[in-house]
């Protein structure tokens, strides 16, 4: 896109009073509630196409193209903060990097993929493409994680509930998830898609039967093609929380914010290319979700910033939590996009995974702002659309990188990690009766 240059740049106090009307005006349709100081997103005043608009202004008044990189919210938390990073006599420069609320170092020397080892002993069984099995040690490890979030969702008032795999096509379509043509099925060789897929097989009782006898060469051409009938209103889901929303749709909440957790699998096809572990196919999420104002959602998600926060420091884990952007936006959600990323509203807690440093997202604490609750028609006292946010935690990742960082082995675990994970396993074993 060209931009073309202004008769005359305006001056920094110019374009802060230009930006400050338009905002006012324009945007938010009069008044004078935004000055040069007031925070645009955490404040609220921003939405996913006002940030479009906001951004054009800025373009079109100084000339010259904001670069992708440069869409922070560092860059752009006032109309005193956009003027001094982005007016060339203003004497800032713009950050690229991500905003981060967490950054934790700690001795590499013993970092190491554990998969083999885990493999060698039998702990984990790679079953498929994009498939694994947990025995022993990690799988300990992965019902520690899982134990310590269902206790921060007690504690938050967020009731446990529990989801099929399987999810409605419409109810993706509406969340705006872009589900794979036929022609992108996984299921299908040579397919690439991102998410899970809308044609799920179907299977009647009477079919187990029927495939055991495939390897006796018993099944004939009409029942394979009777198996091979495809479901194109079902769905696998890539993310707990869309299982969610459909139950609040068309409803007005109570002054009270809407909480709850769920743990299910989560289906990403990650283009063929599977890691153990790490990029899975089929992968297990434990989600908290918040659905209320803006507001009481932020404040959720920052409480589980904190938790994490200390959680990794207890751990003894090599970890940051910096802003991010989800991977995979539909064409026409660039408002979407630049929203997440100058409103910060996606933060990812990435922990290291061997000797070089190099990192995985095992969480994600999000915000939708009010996507959802609009497109699900779930209002708020005051017939606004709620706003909606998750805390998501991939199990599996989480097992590689504490195996990754600690080890293996219990005994050779730091202290705090050792009596975090003891107590958790005694947890569990007193519940279960045992």
């Amino acid at each position: 896109m060209t931009i073309s240059p202004p008769k005359s740049l305006p001056t920094p106090e110019e374009l802060e009073r230009q930006l400050a009307h338009f905002v006012n005006v324009t945007l938010l349709g009069g008044g004078t509630a935004v000055d040069r100081d007031t925070r645009l997103f955490e404040d609220g005043y921003m939405n996913s196409m006002r940030i479009l608009d906001l951004i054009a202004m800025v373009e079109k008044s100084l000339g010259a193209r904001i670069p992708d990189r440069s869409v922070r919210l560092a860059n752009f938390r006032t109309i005193a903060t956009i003027v001094r990073v982005f007016h060339p006599d203003a004497g800032a420069a713009p950050t690229s990097t991500p905003d981060r609320l967490l950054e934790r170092r700690a001795d590499r020397s013993r970092f190491a993929s554990p998969v083999e080892l885990l493999r060698q002993r039998g702990d984990l069984m790679v079953t498929g493409a994009g498939r694994v099995a947990l025995t022993g040690f990690p799988l300990e490890v992965f019902q520690a994680v899982d134990d310590t979030v269902v206790r921060w969702a007690e504690a938050l008032g967020a009731p446990e509930h529990r989801y099929p795999s399987l999810i409605d096509a419409a109810v993706l379509e509406r969340a705006a998830v872009v589900i794979p043509s036929e022609a992108g099925d996984p299921q299908r060789p040579g397919s690439e898609p991102s998410v899970g897929t809308s044609a799920i097989p179907r299977l009647s009782a009477r079919d187990d039967d029927r495939l055991s006898a495939r390897d006796d060469d018993r099944l004939s051409a009409r029942d394979d093609d009777r198996l091979s009938a495809r479901d194109d209103k079902v769905a696998l889901p890539p993310a707990v929380c869309y299982h969610a929303y459909p139950e609040w749709s068309g409803r007005t909440l109570s002054d009270s914010p809407t909480l709850l957790t769920a743990r299910g699998h989560c289906y990403r096809y990650e283009d063929g290319n599977h890691i153990p572990l790490e990029r899975l196919w089929e992968f297990t999420m434990r989600e908290i979700i918040a659905i209320g104002t803006r507001q009481q959602v932020e404040d959720v998600r920052q409480s589980l910033v904190r938790r994490v926060t200390t959680l990794v420091d207890m751990l003894e884990l090599e970890a940051v939590i910096e802003t991010a952007t989800d991977p995979f936006f539909a064409a026409g959600d660039e408002g979407r996009q630049r929203m997440q990323q100058a409103g910060a509203l996606k933060y990812e807690l990435r922990l290291a995974v061997d000797a070089t440093g190099r990192t995985i997202a095992a969480a994600s604490f999000n915000h939708h702002h009010d996507f959802f609750g609009t497109r699900f028609g779930i209002r708020l006292a005051d017939d606004a659309p709620a706003h909606s946010g998750c805390v998501a935690f991939g199990l599996e990742r989480w097992v590689l990188a504490l195996c990754a960082q600690h080890g293996v082995e219990r005994h050779a675990w730091p202290d705090g990690a050792r009596a975090w994970l003891d107590e958790a396993t005694q947890r569990r074993t007193r519940g279960t009766g045992a």
